[in-house]
């Protein structure tokens, strides 16, 4: 057994962006990090001159610069080049900006960051339930309000709008957001004005309910005035700009099949044995930033505490991109690079009758061949049941859902193809999975704790799973700065 003489401080196992955010911090810190990345996992995928782009949620397509540079300038990094920037976006708002586009079976609302817009799109689609809208957004606004006083009072808090817990604040008198009991429905009577609302949080984040704190949907569907209009950042650029700087600062990065043994000694800290691999590395902390469940087969009979806080969620639905080359002149006038569709709201969401789409921007040569665009549709299969019988019917129901969207679609093809996914879906790294509560929980703190137990730490989307790629930032902070007051 080969075995590395060197400890680490920390190790951290997932190359997520989470993690790279944490192994920034801990590299500012002047901290011995080591960055375990699975080498079969591939995050895009080339075919033909196109390139796919797998998400779990809308916000890995819409990073805002605002969100980035505040992350950036607590690293004490620099802000990635203007060419990141959108180029038809980059110095002025040519036109309205449209986040994504929901499609119910009778509706297709454009959800427009301009809140006259906004409304007139609402005014439009939901005329007999407008009162219900109204009544639903004036509640809105007064939770909107109880945030923005918060974070005035949180000003010199980097984490806003999570929060570090502790007992101290747990108990503090001072927050003033309105109690949420689990199980609360929504104050909407209209199933169809339900299911928008509930659409539009499944595609911000990566936690399926019916029932989220007024609180938590105010800050999903009221953005704040202040991001920076219609400008967004490439996930990809950011996560190589935060991978670059990690190496430059010391920190080292090794590619792995996966992690088949983690002995825990007291003085030694952690021993990890590689799958496949004739060596092992040592470090006196570990940092997951993976799925919950695809490490906990490594903790023994000491994860049993880690393993409570990890039932707080539950995988519900994994989420199966599928890839098409298709030709431009087919795309509907007025259907948006990034929407949700329910095909019909009675219906559960598998199937293929809920899905996701992306197209590239129209003409991007860099993403498709000139006149034609690259399409992803993704779709749900319940956890547990996925088999290539299972595949293949929900490819075949994603496909008549997309023929219902786009007429004559089977005339412009240039292939479908499903090898990305076969391929991926048995790494430990993939993300794409949509959870649901188990249990009670204050938003502001998560549901996976950043500490799972005596130097075992966790960020992930399990964490923040409602806040998308918000909540993945912030939590690798917040795992960063817990780790490092450890050995400060």
């Amino acid at each position: 057994m080969k075995y590395e003489h060197k400890v680490f401080d920390v190790t951290i196992i997932g190359s997520g962006l989470g993690g790279l955010i944490a192994a920034n911090e801990l590299a500012k810190e002047n901290r011995s990090v080591l960055l375990l990345k699975e080498k079969d996992y591939q995050p895009s995928y080339l075919k033909e001159g196109y390139r796919f782009l797998p998400f779990s949620n809308f916000s890995e397509r819409q990073i805002q610069t605002t969100l980035v540079k505040r992350i950036f300038r607590t690293l004490g990094l620099p802000f990635p080049q203007e060419e990141s920037v959108r180029p038809e976006t980059q110095l002025k708002r040519p036109e309205p900006t449209v986040d994504f586009q929901v499609i119910l079976p009778t509706s297709r609302i454009d959800l427009y960051r301009e809140r006259s817009l906004l409304q007139r799109e609402l005014k439009r689609e939901f005329s007999r339930e407008f009162t219900q809208v109204e009544t639903f957004y004036a509640e809105l606004d007064r939770h909107k309000q109880i945030l923005r006083a918060l974070k005035s009072k949180e000003a010199m808090e980097p984490f806003f709008p999570v929060r570090p817990r502790s007992f101290l604040r747990r108990w503090s008198p001072f927050e003033r957001i309105p109690q949420w009991k689990m199980g609360e429905k929504l104050p909407i009577d209209s199933l169809k004005l339900q299911k928008f609302v509930q659409l539009q949080t499944v595609s911000l984040g990566n936690l399926i309910t019916d029932s989220l704190p007024l609180s938590l949907l105010s800050h999903l569907l009221l953005p704040d005035e202040e991001n920076e209009w219609g400008r967004y950042v490439n996930l990809e650029m950011i996560t190589e700009t935060l991978l670059k700087k990690f190496l430059e600062s010391g920190g080292r990065v090794e590619m792995i099949g996966g992690v088949k043994k983690m002995e825990r000694r007291r003085r030694e800290g952690f021993i990890l044995s590689l799958t496949g691999e004739d060596k092992q590395f040592r470090s006196r902390s570990i940092l997951f930033n993976a799925p919950f469940r695809s490490f906990f087969h490594l903790l023994g009979k000491r994860g049993k505490g880690a393993w409570k806080k990890g039932e707080r969620i539950r995988p519900r639905y994994v989420i199966i991109p599928i890839f098409l080359g298709i030709r431009e002149k087919v795309i509907p006038v007025g259907m948006r690079d990034l929407l949700i569709s329910l095909q019909d709201i009675e219906k559960p969401y598998e199937g293929g009758n809920l899905l996701y789409i992306s197209l590239n921007g129209k003409g991007d040569e860099t993403q498709a061949p000139e006149g034609k665009r690259a399409l992803m549709v993704q779709g749900l299969i319940p956890f547990g049941k996925v088999n290539p019988d299972s595949l293949k019917d929900l490819q075949k129901g994603l496909m008549n859902h997309l023929e219902y969207l786009f007429p004559f679609l089977e005339n412009h093809i240039e292939f479908i193809d499903r090898e990305w996914t076969d391929k991926q879906m048995s790494c430990w790294s993939y993300s794409h999975i949509l959870y649901e509560p188990t249990r009670p929980f204050h938003w502001r703190q998560g549901i996976v704790p950043v500490r799972l137990s005596d130097r075992l730490y966790f960020t992930g989307k399990e964490t923040f799973p409602y806040l998308g790629i918000e909540g993945e930032c912030l939590s690798g902070l917040m795992a960063g700065r817990e780790i490092s007051k450890r050995y400060s």
